[in-house]
């Protein structure tokens, strides 16, 4: 009876060594198998091309026409009597890393880059149709810059931790292995850990900051990286620059709240013209210049804990004149000088777009804002440098908060994007009700 026991002790304590066994293989399976589709999913597969939805729905809906063209997603939007997206539309729920108004007119459409998977889509603004127009794969995306004429600047980070940055070109020719209209993102790496960059919005040029040994090389070059010439340098890393379609470099140094900040034009020989500063927090909006006679405007803000304030200055000598509105330079975009063409007074009208936090900002609000630790819900309102004046143009709906950031504006002035600082989400508001 007493080895009976035994036995009987021996077989159960097996018995749950097995089972206990079995379970733990099953956990670290299933376990390997999740961590498989988060980084499958972080990568894109079976990520669906997205079809925005133009009526302010569920713009992240299944596309019917996964592999089709422009003429069959043009097909099945006439089955829809012609009914124009909201006048505040979510292009993409999904995380979009950077984007651009290309075309004009009947033809314009906003491009832009997804960050899970590199791909670049357009979407028409008039129709809320969206087509991919890359089908070359390149995960996680963190920032993208895109010009007119075809550009692609995608940058991310390597396995050691390196920033990376691919300057490519859309192709002009279809992969018809794939049976879909989507075509080849080619190019090159350009050098590895820039710091941050700009690029012409037209013809792709950049200017670039690299850490030095001594600090900051400023670089400019050609889209693909030829013709580089170091213009720049400074015991100052944390510069922040920007090509203006003029062709002017504007350096402004990162901002913080309370911090006297500057902002320079740099010219070709390397040598800095001061635009502004000692300013607190400064940010800054440079309006480019496309001709002699038109004038190139600066919006600035100022930033100090509890404080934000917007001032504009219409020329090089004239004074600064603050606006009704609290907001920082960051949320605001200037108008294309050809936006009043149309009228004539091209260049002539100084006119910008900012997003305005509703309510008192958060103390420290820039600090805060910058790493993501608070955003707010804007309202978009216009301004005229000329007058010193600002104007309410839109209200999101109540259950609709956005934080606006990265606003660009098309040239004819019809339509605002701008990425949700919340979730980097894509939106479009369509100026004319």
């Amino acid at each position: 009876m007493k080895m009976q026991t035994i036995i009987e002790y021996i077989l159960t304590v097996v018995l749950v060594l097995v089972l206990g066994g079995l379970a733990g293989w099953y956990f670290f399976l299933r376990s390997q198998t999740n961590t498989l589709k988060a980084e499958g999913a972080a990568k894109g597969f079976g990520a669906a091309i997205p079809l925005g939805d133009p009526y302010g729905s569920t713009p992240d809906k299944p596309d019917p026409f996964p592999s089709a063209d422009r003429t069959l997603r043009d097909a099945q939007d006439g089955t829809r009597n012609g009914k124009s997206p909201a006048q505040l539309w979510q292009v993409d729920a999904k995380p979009v890393a950077g984007q651009i108004f290309a075309g004009s007119g009947n033809d314009v459409r906003l491009r832009y880059v997804e960050r899970a998977t590199g791909y670049v889509l357009e979407a028409d603004p008039r129709t809320g149709q969206i087509m991919r127009l890359t089908n070359t794969l390149m995960p996680k995306i963190y920032e993208a810059f895109l010009t007119e004429t075809g550009h692609v600047f995608e940058r991310s980070l390597d396995t050691a931790g390196n920033i990376t940055t691919f300057a490519g070109t859309i192709s002009t020719t279809t992969d018809t292995t794939t049976g879909s209209s989507a075509r080849t993102l080619t190019g090159s790496g350009l050098t590895k850990n820039i710091v941050s960059m700009s690029a012409h919005p037209v013809s792709g040029a950049i200017f670039y900051i690299l850490r030095g040994p001594g600090g900051a090389i400023g670089v400019s070059s050609e889209w693909n990286g030829q013709k580089q010439k170091n213009i720049f340098g400074s015991v100052i890393v944390s510069w922040r620059p920007t090509v203006l379609q003029d062709g002017r470099i504007i350096l402004a140094q990162a901002a913080a709240d309370g911090v006297p900040g500057y902002a320079y034009e740099l010219k070709k020989d390397g040598v800095l013209s001061r635009l502004l500063g000692p300013v607190p927090g400064l940010t800054i909006r440079v309006r480019p210049a496309l001709a002699k006679s038109a004038p190139s405007a600066v919006l600035w803000g100022q930033s100090t804990p509890g404080a934000l304030k917007l001032f504009v200055q219409t020329a090089e000598n004239a004074t600064a004149v603050q606006l009704p509105i609290r907001t920082v330079a960051d949320k605001c975009a200037w108008a294309p000088a050809s936006a009043k063409a149309s009228s004539g007074t091209a260049g002539k009208e100084l006119i910008a777009y900012c997003g305005v936090p509703q309510g008192q900002p958060a103390q420290n609000f820039l600090d805060e804002w910058y790493r993501g630790g608070t955003h707010s819900a804007d309202t978009l309102w216009r301004v005229d440098a000329g007058a010193g004046t600002a104007e309410l143009v839109y209200t999101p709906p109540s259950n609709t908060p956005v934080d606006i950031e990265n606003m660009v504006i098309d040239d004819a002035g019809n339509f605002v994007a701008f990425t949700n600082a919340a979730d980097k989400s894509l939106w479009l508001l369509r100026l004319a009700k």
